[in-house]
Formats: structure tokens, sequence, C-alpha cells
């Protein structure tokens, strides 16, 4: 195969999620035509994992590209030398998100500290907006949101008002709070924020 066509390249060892990754090459540097008209299909979110500590680095490197790059951060007490301080860790380590069209994906894979686009069968699967959106209303809005393991079981419920009004996700009860559970289902990981059940309306 020529220098000029694009590569498509399968992992051969298994995420830590069980998933197939894809892994995309394509000879253009350039990400900012990436949302110039003369896209074949809309944008969509893709999931991209990174180097370790990565994350903050390629997310900045996507942005300076014209690339819409989403990292979901929260904020940690952490303990340096003689003090506590407060610092922003990845909300999903090792990923971030990007919101383009499918066939220039390529390009985000020479971003340095990339190291492949999540997918399935040998394809980048998309994320469904309403996931990613979510998560970044809860970033955005400043709430208290932790990791948390996908939940087996919960009601399924819209909130109906407040910060997150719009917001779907799962309320489940962990240690004696009642939380609303998003899932990126693609990650298999979750995120929760505390919620009131006078809040919420079922689906």
């Amino acid at each position: 195969m020529s220098d000029n066509s694009s590569d498509i390249k399968t992992a051969h060892s298994p995420s830590p999620t069980g998933r197939v990754l894809t892994s995309l090459r394509t000879p253009t540097s350039d990400l900012s035509y990436c949302r110039h008209e003369g896209a074949a299909t809309a944008p969509q979110w893709y999931a991209v994992y990174t180097r370790s500590r990565h994350e903050k680095l390629v997310h900045r490197a996507l942005l300076d590209r014209g690339v819409e790059s989403f990292l979901p951060l929260h904020e940690v007490l952490s303990r340096w030398k003689d003090r506590w301080q407060r610092i922003q860790r990845p909300l999903f380590p090792g990923y971030l998100f990007v919101h383009m069209i499918r066939p220039h994906l390529g390009a985000v894979r020479q971003t340095r500290g990339v190291v492949y686009v999540v997918g399935s069968g040998g394809q980048p699967a998309a994320v469904p907006d309403s996931q990613v959106e979510a998560v970044r209303g809860v970033v955005q809005k400043r709430l208290a949101v932790r990791a948390c393991p996908c939940p087996r079981r919960g009601q399924r419920v819209r909130v109906r008002r407040g910060p997150l009004a719009g917001t779907q996700g799962l309320v489940v009860k962990q240690k004696n709070r009642w939380c609303l559970v998003m899932t990126v289902d693609l990650l298999g990981q979750s995120v929760a924020t505390e919620i009131d059940l006078d809040c919420v309306e079922e689906l």
C-alpha cells in the first residue's frame, strides 16, 4: 500500500473493557478542516484512548488543531509534600472524546499521545450524544461527581428540574444516598452524582 493511502489497523491485544480497539492513520496532519463544509456525514462523538497521563496534552493538541475535544475532569484532594491540595484528574482515566465526522478520524491517530480510537469489529464506534452530553452537563456545572462501577440494576429516570434538567440516567442508592448514574456503554464505565428524588421522573 502506498504512503498516500490511509491505514486501518485493529489492535490484537484486548482492551481493559474487552472491546475491539481500532487505530486509524492518515497522512493528513492538519485537523482544522474536520468541521468545515463538505463533510460526508454529520459529526459524532468518538472515544479516544491515550497514553498514560497524556489526556490533558492530547486534549490541548486537538483543540489547537481545531478539533472539538471533550476531556471530563473532576476535582480530587491530593497529598503533595507537606500539604493537601485540590487537583483536576480525568474522570475516565486514559480517555477523552472528539466530535467529528468519521472519515476524518484517522487524523486524530497522528496526534502525539493518542493510542487508538475505540471501536468494535475493526471499525470506530460512535458514542451516543446523550451519554456524552449527560457527562458534560455534570462536569460543566461543577457538580460533585465520581467514577463508579456500572450498576446492574436501577430505575431509569429523567431529571425534571435543577442544573441537570433533561439528563437521563439510573437512580441507585449508594452509601445511603440516592445518586444519578450515567454510563458510557462503549467504555463500560459510569459516573455518579447525588440527586434529590423529588427532581426526577421515571421513564
